[in-house]
């Protein structure tokens, strides 16, 4: 369990600790054309929907802590995994000489071959296509996963779309970023249905189709963040990680930029490959909580609180800016 948060850290509904197992349901599914993890409040129905979107290598198993986190505070969390899933990958191409299970698989980003061909992955444009194609599926079959999971809503849930690096990629996409696919041109994903996206550890320009003006038509409300110490794939700083927040139109827009955070902005998942850092994985969890309650689920509270943040989210000090 994570330290408390403190009082000067919440607004009116939230819980007094960050994530507590019991109050959530942890649930496979695979009835549907794809494999899904969801998670959602335990003994009542959920106030919104959330698609998260995994990172390069990583699965819908992970990112289990913030996960949990937005279940226990009203949400139903939908995990797809991608093709790009490290496992999946070894299953398909046996050549690398990695059987799936095998324990190097968790620790691909120190393993030349492996973190070679997960870059080549994350500069394809079918791996692109793919992952857009998977949440299309997910949003196609909602009242399945709500019926199988939280029981059928009376009335249309509001949701919305987050994910980590390649998944924040992804929701970027479903934001309304535009990319030009090699051979195709330039091409949207945008979906209405999502009323929010949080990019974390997103991409700026000259990366996976995106360039000067894809974040022109994204102009719904989207959270960006990350850290001094996070780097892209090329090696960019996290000048590059905020052109989303800085390209994209005004209008319920908010970056947060963690002081001394990497990547993985305080930990996602078991195999992260720097230290994880309490501190600063509630503060992202916090920040991500109250942007979702304050533009999905309209929560006034979260709303004034989010106004008043200013140079630190909890007890990490942060650049925060809003348009």
């Amino acid at each position: 369990m994570k330290q408390p948060v403190t009082e000067s850290a919440r607004w009116p509904g939230a819980a007094s600790n960050i994530v507590t197992s019991r109050h959530m349901i942890d649930a496979d599914m695979e009835e549907l054309p794809i494999g899904l993890i969801c998670r959602r409040p335990e003994g009542g129905r959920p106030k919104a929907f959330v698609v998260f979107c995994h990172g390069l290598g990583a699965g819908g198993r992970d990112y289990a802590d913030l996960s949990r986190f937005l279940a226990a505070h009203g949400y139903l969390v939908i995990h797809p995994t991608f093709p790009d899933w490290i496992e999946a990958v070894a299953g398909a191409e046996p050549a690398l000489g990695y059987a799936p299970g095998t324990p190097d698989l968790l620790r691909w980003t120190t393993v030349p071959r492996l973190r070679q061909r997960l870059y080549e992955i994350l500069h394809s444009p079918s791996y692109w296509l793919a992952r857009v194609a998977i949440v299309r599926t997910v949003m196609d079959h909602l009242d399945e996963i709500f019926a199988a999971t939280c029981g059928t809503p009376g009335q249309p849930m509001p949701g919305a779309i987050a994910g980590h690096s390649f998944g924040a990629y992804t929701s970027q996409l479903f934001a309304g970023a535009e990319i030009d696919i090699p051979g195709e041109g330039p091409r949207r994903f945008k979906d209405d249905r999502f009323r929010a996206a949080v990019l974390l550890s997103a991409q700026g320009r000259d990366q996976q189709g995106l360039r000067e003006g894809s974040w022109d038509g994204m102009t719904g409300p989207v959270l960006t963040v990350t850290g001094t110490r996070d780097e892209g794939a090329k090696g960019q700083d996290w000048h590059w990680k905020v052109e989303p927040f800085e390209l994209s139109p005004p209008g319920d827009k908010l970056l947060a930029v963690v002081e001394d955070a990497d990547h993985y902005l305080g930990g996602m998942t078991d195999s992260d490959p720097t230290p994880g850092n309490p501190a600063q994985r509630d503060a992202v969890s916090l920040l991500t909580l109250a942007f979702l309650d304050a533009h999905v689920t309209k929560d006034a509270g979260a709303t004034d609180w989010l106004s008043t943040l200013d140079g630190e989210i909890g007890s990490c000090p942060a650049l925060i800016r809003r348009k």
